[in-house]
């Protein structure tokens, strides 16, 4: 099974994945980063207005294969 790489990128900068994570399929690689996003947004909301997150999954060459991203902002009218 292939082994996927996912990079965090968001108000903290950038995380890079060294440990990754072995998934049998594209669809799973696409579920995973939603998993990845939606956990981060729920964590660092609370204290932001705004929140945008980008995962780039790499394959184990190291070549970026997928992306995928997350931002959220609220606005109060008055």
């Amino acid at each position: 099974m292939p082994r996927y790489y996912f990079d965090v990128i968001n108000g903290h900068g950038l995380e890079r994945d060294d440990e990754g994570k072995e998934l049998p399929s594209s669809d799973a690689v696409r579920f995973h980063v939603a998993e990845i996003v939606t956990a981060i947004a729920r964590d660092e909301f609370p204290e932001n207005t705004a929140v945008s997150i980008k995962v780039v999954v790499r394959d184990d060459t190291d070549f970026a294969i997928f992306s995928g991203s997350l931002t959220f902002e609220v606005q109060w009218n008055d």
